[in-house]
């Protein structure tokens, strides 16, 4: 019996055992192809904020639950915005320096039942001045778009040290990095891509939806991307096996700090800023399948894509409908 469990446990689709309790890691939360995965260091630290959840997930045994409330945060997000709790995030990330040529994967649910603003006697008066076909007045209009933008990221590939390396990327706001993230003004789940180069200050376009709203929350989607990353290479994003995004060329800068090589590094969860004061909900996100290879054929992310519903060849452009960004050159420096 003792023989029978220490096989279980060396099985990667199995061996994600109970890592988060009460908002504490607890041991190691292993994903397919990656190294731990630990809890952001400004996670809120709520009893609530992270968890494994048996009970609800895409397949297997096991998924990552998030849940943020508002106003949760630690530490520097404290001080950010206007007020404590504008900024906050329950977030996980996995330290890694990818490079070269990836696949990824992972799939999440967004529960948005919850997800609500106290905007007091606006919505009455909206409801009234509808009948009376007026327009709303500049407070309405000043809460509608304080929601309208209130930003929530749902994963992203971040560079560390970039800044400190390129300092004129963080003086013009730029990171190289992909945010997946929501506004109810992009109404759905965008890709926002930023660019900052050796010679350049900024390059940028304006965020891509992927997910419409009418079909993003409450149910599971799966993403998969395959990346080269660096100053030649390329970026592309499958959203339940349809090809959406696709980006040749530079991708990300090449560099060091202190002697060390750095790339991107993938964190996940629920990050949000810029929330109005109305904000008085929470938002629950499930994630489960985390993965990446050097290959896609490669046994568990292959055997990963087939529990899915999908498999390396079927992965394409379903609807002739791929995103091609356009990146316009601001400036030099």
């Amino acid at each position: 019996m003792k023989t029978i469990l220490a096989l279980l446990l060396l099985i990667p689709s199995l061996s994600w055992g109970l890592t988060f309790k009460n908002g504490k890691q607890e041991g190691s939360y292993q994903g397919i192809g990656w190294p731990t995965i630990e809890k952001h260091g400004l996670d809120a630290g709520k009893e609530w904020s992270q968890s494994v959840d048996t009970e609800f997930t895409r397949f297997g045994q096991s998924s990552h639950r998030f849940e943020f409330r508002a106003l949760d945060c630690k530490g520097f997000d404290c001080g950010r915005g206007e007020y404590k709790g504008s900024f906050g995030r329950t977030e996980a990330y996995i330290n890694t320096k990818e490079t070269g040529e990836n696949w990824y994967a992972w799939s999440f649910y967004i529960d948005d039942s919850e997800l609500t603003y106290n905007t007091g006697t606006i919505n009455k008066t909206k409801s009234l001045l509808e009948e009376l076909d007026l327009a709303l007045n500049e407070d309405d209009q000043k809460v509608d778009e304080e929601v309208n933008n209130h930003l929530i990221q749902f994963g992203q590939m971040k560079l560390a040290h970039e800044n400190k390396v390129f300092s004129h990327c963080r003086e013009n706001g730029s990171e190289n990095v992909f945010i997946l993230q929501y506004k109810k003004r992009n109404k759905g789940l965008a890709i926002s891509r930023t660019h900052c180069t050796k010679e350049t200050v900024v390059e940028t376009h304006e965020t891509a939806l992927l997910i419409p709203e009418n079909i993003l929350f409450n149910q599971w989607h799966d993403i998969v991307v395959h990346a080269n990353w660096g100053n030649e290479g390329f970026l592309k994003f499958y959203i339940n096996g349809d090809l959406k995004y696709a980006e040749e060329g530079f991708i990300t800068n090449q560099y060091s700090y202190k002697g060390k090589t750095y790339g991107p590094s993938f964190r996940y969860g629920i990050y949000h800023n810029n929330a109005p004061k109305s904000f008085n909900g929470k938002i629950t996100a499930w994630y489960d399948g985390i993965a990446r290879a050097k290959k896609c054929t490669d046994k568990n992310f292959s055997e990963l894509l087939n529990n899915l519903g999908y498999s390396c060849d079927s992965l394409g452009d379903k609807d002739n409908q791929v995103i091609n960004p356009y990146f316009m050159e601001v400036s030099d420096w």
